[in-house]
């Protein structure tokens, strides 16, 4: 965290708190060395007395560390949000509120919770999720469609050749039009596997799924389910790729 932004956390009586895979404990992100990377998987929790003050940090955050899942804790007197977000490019369609009151509980569990129940990300996010993490704004469209294959059944053939998608993205690395609609299952297959009761059909079989962890992000399936969040999917299969 840069002398600024932890100038302003202790002017705000502000606190980010990091949990790590297998999510056991919290420790305090101002702990960490300059030099500390944040593991895949990992979530940032942020709560304070000034909301826009906590935002401010947690979108710091999030640049320095993209694959991470945001999430602000918050009274129920805490002014509403969405006004606040929706100026915040880096946590718009990614921040988890964690509503606090009701007694003591286990924050783990409570984070863990909270984020599972985070909505599945949309072919548009991860598109810009890809793009802006590669500082390529030209895929951004070319992916989303390849991705809205996935999310919406909207076939990428509809919007140009298999040719002409496999010579731009040759362009910018090894990854097929396949190969990262593949990427937008894997996304949507953790998602489904981190929400409690969802009994709606997976976005890949078993089998595949251990299949591309494998291939795409050198993890186990195990590794895959454990894990929190859908940005880290991403961050692995784009350094396993060679993009990074």
């Amino acid at each position: 965290m840069s002398s600024a932004l932890t100038e302003v956390a202790h002017q705000f009586h502000n606190k980010l708190v990091v949990l790590a895979p297998p999510y056991r404990a919290s420790k305090p992100l101002h702990s960490l060395h300059a030099t500390d990377a944040l593991s895949l998987g990992s979530v940032v929790v942020g709560r304070g007395d000034t909301t826009i003050a906590v935002l401010a940090e947690l979108t710091a955050t999030v640049y320095r560390w993209p694959w991470i899942v945001p999430c602000l804790a918050m009274t129920a007197k805490d002014e509403s949000l969405q006004p606040l977000v929706m100026l915040v490019t880096e946590l718009r369609d990614k921040l988890v509120v964690l509503k606090q009151g009701g007694g003591p509980r286990d924050e783990v569990s409570f984070v863990m919770a909270a984020v599972r129940k985070r909505a599945s990300p949309t072919a548009r996010v991860l598109a810009q999720w890809i793009a802006r993490r590669l500082r390529r704004a030209e895929l951004e469209d070319p992916l989303c469609t390849q991705f809205r294959q996935v999310t919406e059944g909207i076939p990428a053939i509809s919007r140009a050749s298999t040719a002409t998608f496999s010579r731009l993205f040759a362009r910018h690395g090894s990854y097929t039009a396949r190969d990262w609609r593949v990427l937008a299952h894997l996304c949507m297959y953790v998602t489904a596997a981190a929400t409690p009761g969802d009994d709606s059909q997976p976005s890949l079989s078993l089998r595949n799924a251990r299949h591309a962890a494998k291939k795409y992000l050198a993890v186990s399936h195990q590794v895959l389910t454990e894990r929190l969040g859908w940005e880290w999917v991403l961050e692995a299969a784009l350094r396993t790729g060679g993009y990074l």
